[in-house]
Order: C-alpha cells, then sequence, then structure tokens
C-alpha cells in the first residue's frame, strides 16, 4: 500500500499559504515579544495571553471566526487555541508549553536567598539575570519586587537582590529573565526561548492552519516546567489537565526546544553528543528522555520521515535527531492519551541558563512552524495505513 501520492498532494496543497504566512518577519515579531515576556509556572497565562492575543490581533487571525483562542480553557489555568469549527474534539494537536523556569522562595539566612527549583535546574556553577515577583492584591497583576541575580554554587541556587531591604516572602516567585538579542545577521539570538520558540512556531501556523480548514487544537500549556521526581508527574502537570478534558486526537505534535550539537555549551546528559545543529532546520526526534517519554509509533515515524523528504523540496528544513538525549516535555502527558505523538522541535543551547545565555535560531523556529502545518496532514494517512495493515493482517 502507498500513500505517497496522497500524500506529497496533500503537503502541495498547503504550500502557497504556508509561504505567504510562515516569514522570517513575522516569527521573529512573534518570538521577540514572547522571549521579552518572562511567564513563571501557574502565572503564564496571565503573562503571556495578552501578547498571543495582541500579536495574532494584529495579523487578523480572528477575522473569520475560524480560529478562536480560550484564555483559561476548561478552568485548568493554559490558552488552547482552536481552529476550524465550534467544537473541541479535534484530530489534529499540537502542544508548545507556556511558562518559563522558576525557583521557590526559602528563608535568607544571610548571604543570599536560597531557592527550590520550581524546574529543572541545569546551572551547576554560574548566574543569570533575575526577577523577584509578587502578587498585588489591590492592581490584581504580578509585579516585580526585585531585581537581581540567580548564583549557583555546586548546584545549589540562591537569589541576590540589587536592592537589599526588600523582604522576600513565601508566595514570591524567581524567574530568569534573557531579551531577545540579535547575534549578528545570520539569525542566531539569545533571549529566554525555552518555549518561547514553540509558542511562536504554533502561534504562526495557527492561522494557516484555520484557512486551510484544518480541525486543530493548539495547547499553551501552564506547568511544564517542574523539578526532576521518580516519574514524569513532578512536571507537565498543565498539559495533563488539558488533555484528561479531551477525547483522543488522530495526531498529536509537541513543540519544545531540543539539544543541539557542534558547541561547548551541547547538553550530552554524559551520553552521545547529538546531531542537530543550529541553523539547519526544526529537528524531529524518535524518542524522549531515553524513551522515558514518549516513543513515536515506527510507522507513524516512518511517514513522517518521508513529509520531511517531500517538504525539503519547498525549502522546509527538517533535521534527525541521531537518537541521542532529547528532554521530556508535555509529550509525558499526551503519550497517555493516544501513541501517535511526533516529537518536533529545534535546537538550542542553554535553555535553562545552563552554562551561559539561552540561544537558539531564527529560521529554526521558522522551519518548525512550516512543518507544523505540513504535519497536520500525516494524521488520516497514518490512521488509513493502520486500518489497513489491521485488516490485512
Amino acid at each position: 500500500m502507498s500513500d505517497a501520492p496522497t500524500l506529497e498532494a496533500a503537503l502541495s496543497a498547503l504550500r502557497s499559504r504556508v509561504d505567504r504566512c510562515v516569514t522570517s518577519d513575522r516569527v521573529r515579531r512573534y518570538l521577540s515579544a514572547l522571549v521579552d515576556t518572562p511567564a513563571p509556572s501557574t502565572a503564564a497565562g496571565a503573562m503571556r495571553v495578552p501578547v498571543l492575543n495582541r500579536l495574532l490581533a494584529e495579523d487578523g487571525a480572528f477575522d473569520t471566526g475560524r480560529l478562536r483562542l480560550d484564555p483559561d480553557f476548561g478552568g485548568v489555568g493554559s490558552p488552547v487555541i482552536f481552529t476550524g469549527g465550534a467544537g473541541i474534539e479535534k484530530p489534529f494537536w499540537a502542544f508548545a508549553h507556556l511558562d518559563t523556569i522558576s525557583y521557590l522562595v526559602q528563608p535568607d539566612p544571610g548571604g543570599g536567598v536560597p531557592l527550590v527549583p520550581y524546574c529543572v535546574h541545569l546551572m551547576h556553577d554560574g548566574e543569570c539575570p533575575a526577577n523577584a515577583y509578587r502578587y498585588d492584591l489591590e492592581s490584581n497583576r504580578y509585579r516585580v519586587v526585585a531585581e537581581g541575580r540567580i548564583e549557583s554554587s555546586a548546584g545549589s541556587p540562591v537569589f541576590r537582590a540589587m536592592t537589599p531591604d526588600v523582604q522576600l516572602r513565601p508566595g514570591d516567585r524567581i524567574a530568569p529573565h534573557s531579551h531577545f538579542h540579535d547575534l549578528g545577521e545570520g539569525g542566531l539570538f539569545t533571549g529566554l526561548m525555552d518555549n518561547a520558540g514553540g509558542v511562536a512556531a504554533l502561534a504562526v501556523a495557527a492561522p494557516v492552519l484555520a484557512e486551510a480548514g484544518v480541525e486543530a487544537m493548539l495547547a499553551f500549556p501552564d506547568e511544564e516546567e517542574g523539578p526532576v521526581g521518580a516519574g514524569n508527574q513532578t512536571m507537565c502537570r498543565g498539559s495533563s489537565r488539558i488533555v484528561a478534558l479531551l477525547p483522543p486526537p488522530k495526531l498529536a505534535i509537541v513543540a519544545d526546544v531540543q539539544q543541539g550539537g557542534g558547541d561547548p555549551d551541547a547538553d550530552t546528559r554524559g551520553g552521545v553528543e547529538n546531531s542537530t545543529r543550529l541553523g539547519e532546520g526544526a529537528v524531529l526526534s524518535e524518542f524522549s528522555s531515553l524513551a522515558r517519554g514518549a516513543v513515536t509509533p515506527f510507522g507513524l515515524y516512518g511517514l513522517a520521515r518521508h513529509m520531511a523528504d517531500v517538504i525539503a523540496d519547498f525549502g522546509v528544513r527538517v533535521q534527525e535527531s541521531n537518537n541521542a538525549y532529547s528532554s521530556r516535555s508535555d509529550d509525558v502527558s499526551v503519550m497517555l492519551k493516544t501513541p501517535n505523538v511526533l516529537l518536533l522541535g529545534y535546537p538550542g543551547f542553554n535553555r535553562h541558563f545552563d552554562r551561559g545565555l539561552p540561544r537558539a535560531h531564527l529560521d529554526d523556529v521558522m522551519n518548525l512552524a512550516k512543518t507544523v502545518v505540513y504535519a497536520s496532514a500525516l494524521g488520516p494517512i497514518f490512521e488509513r495505513r493502520r486500518a489497513a495493515m489491521l485488516r490485512d493482517s
């Protein structure tokens, strides 16, 4: 059984819309606005939904009535974009977490406020700029009460405020920040890109999916960040709440920054270095966290590889990971709803300020946005092929 002509036709039908709508300038505008807006877990919606609303409205995304943004889907604290009809049951899902890493405070014994990571703390020895946020009851807003930096020594982080008279207390949150900064003309940039890149890619792709008539649910979960635990339950809490409210899709994509290679800042977790390179395109990975997260069914993975070959002729670049370490993300929640999970992303370094400022490439985020649109064609074809395999066995 061959669906190659059908797949190629479906991908070709999307090409003009993708080329017209997914541009470097648009991706940069979305990406830079999100990078410049820190969004600590449990507050991500309040901080970043207004940014998404503004960007989409400026581009007329809501004008057709085929795209709607629910800022607090099901009351679980995470925004969701729906394309197509009025219902919430959609055959195509895509996830990109909205929150950024943050830290909880403990009593200050003098010499710096000890921090409890509400994330995977990857900075062993170093420092990064950070702000202390507090909820202000009168204005009903989160406000910065102290500027300063996080310092980490032997993996133990503390916060040092630039204004020593500020007394931090339970309920305050420390969040690193790094503004969007171009590194020359090539597309490399530094900034708080985890996971602004994935969010920007999905947000840019959403109006294209709506225009193409794709029935999709694009989720931007809060609380993807979380500490390492005995299993997956200490992270990706927001996506778990979202998927619990919905019937399973035909296909789900999880878009997040992945480990890059070819650089002294490469995160290998003690294993082989990843083959992916900044500026070489979006990333397709077969599994995450050495199979502790999602493992893409190898029939679906083969179909995705063929898609990548086809869209390469359209100028869209997708690089395949060599199965080195790729981090878990919201796939740990989605895989419990459907096995049909594709791990797409973009390569980066220092996403949690491991050894310096986070660094990625604009072109990779743009290629990710395009690939998400093209991947929406895979679900029906994979379902048909799987049904035929079961029927003929």
